[in-house]
């Protein structure tokens, strides 16, 4: 696993505030491996050595994996052709779930990179519900309700161009809804 990957991707997410102070996680997938953000991590701050390590089995090999470990673990027993999972609580999205209004896609790229966005209800953060239910859903940009939002890919470059994207239609979608009103 390319651990200094994993930090620029980990710094860019908290840069671009896509995170704020705690929140959010990330994970790659690599075999039957799976690297976490620790629980309690300031992406921002994540050092190399920070990163927390367990198998599929969920045993916890290195660390304290994040709190939505098992989000991370049923998506990609779920799901093979996932390598990368990234979860954050990107501000416009994440505001657009607590008014209920689906990011509608509405560019080129929205179009071809997120192809179609699942919902999930409100569950509790960290909570073996939310995991169950975001992990049946089968697309790839997932929205949690009032809570954020999880990009999966077959890499992590993969899964970040999602959030990257998500959050540019979620702005383009709110701008429509002001102009319309």
């Amino acid at each position: 696993m390319d651990k200094k990957q994993f930090i620029k991707i980990c710094r860019k997410l908290y840069d671009r505030k896509y995170v704020v102070g705690s929140g959010g996680n990330v994970s790659v997938k690599e075999g039957d491996k799976i690297y976490l953000t620790p629980t309690g991590s300031i992406l921002g701050f994540l050092k190399e050595d920070d990163i927390a390590e367990m198998d599929l089995d969920g045993n916890v090999i290195k660390g304290k994996p994040t709190s939505e470990k098992n989000l991370h673990l049923m998506i990609y027993r779920k799901r093979n052709d996932i390598n990368a999972i990234i979860h954050t609580h990107s501000l416009i999205s994440t505001f657009l779930s607590t008014i209920n209004k689906e990011i509608e896609l509405l560019t080129p790229e929205g179009k071809i990179f997120l192809k179609k966005i699942g919902y999930v209800d409100y569950y509790e953060a960290g909570s073996l519900k939310l995991a169950e239910e975001t992990a049946k859903r089968d697309e790839d940009v997932i929205i949690l309700k009032n809570h954020g939002v999880v990009c999966l890919g077959k890499d992590l470059i993969d899964a970040y161009i999602k959030v990257e994207v998500l959050e540019e239609q979620a702005k383009l979608t709110l701008l429509n809804l002001l102009v319309k009103k």
